[in-house]
């Protein structure tokens, strides 16, 4: 339980400096992160947490996002053609990273992402 509090704490401070950023970002991924992060457990049904850890990543919330967002615009897509999207989206976001500076990779691959992967142990603690 000690690491899931360390978890817990990171993914707060991680959450709240992004607000101060960039808050439409910091409340989406609270709005996917929180609730997987306040139901894994080292005990109770691994397979139903995993899941659920695996739909809380942001690459996922990025990518039913772009379905969402193509459906509220009355143009849906296949799946394939999502897929693309999403790839784009990827590709745009490391490009504006590498011209502009924009800190949301280096913000996924050093806090998002780290946190995710304590929930992981969490999970998963013997």
């Amino acid at each position: 339980m000690t690491l899931k509090l360390l978890a817990l704490l990171y993914l707060a401070l991680q959450l709240g400096c992004l607000a101060l950023l960039n808050f439409s970002l910091g409340f989406l991924l609270a709005a996917t992160m929180v609730p997987a992060a306040a139901a894994v457990q080292p005990t109770g049904p691994k397979v139903l947490l995993s899941a659920l850890l695996v739909l809380a990543t942001p690459a996922v919330t990025l990518l039913l996002g772009i379905f969402l967002q193509r459906e509220l615009v009355e143009a849906p897509v296949a799946a394939a053609e999502g897929w693309q999207l999403f790839l784009a989206a990827v590709a745009e976001g490391l490009l504006q990273h590498h011209l502009y500076g924009s800190l949301l990779f280096p913000f996924l691959a050093l806090c998002a992402y780290p946190c995710w992967l304590l929930l992981w142990n969490v999970l998963f603690w013997k």
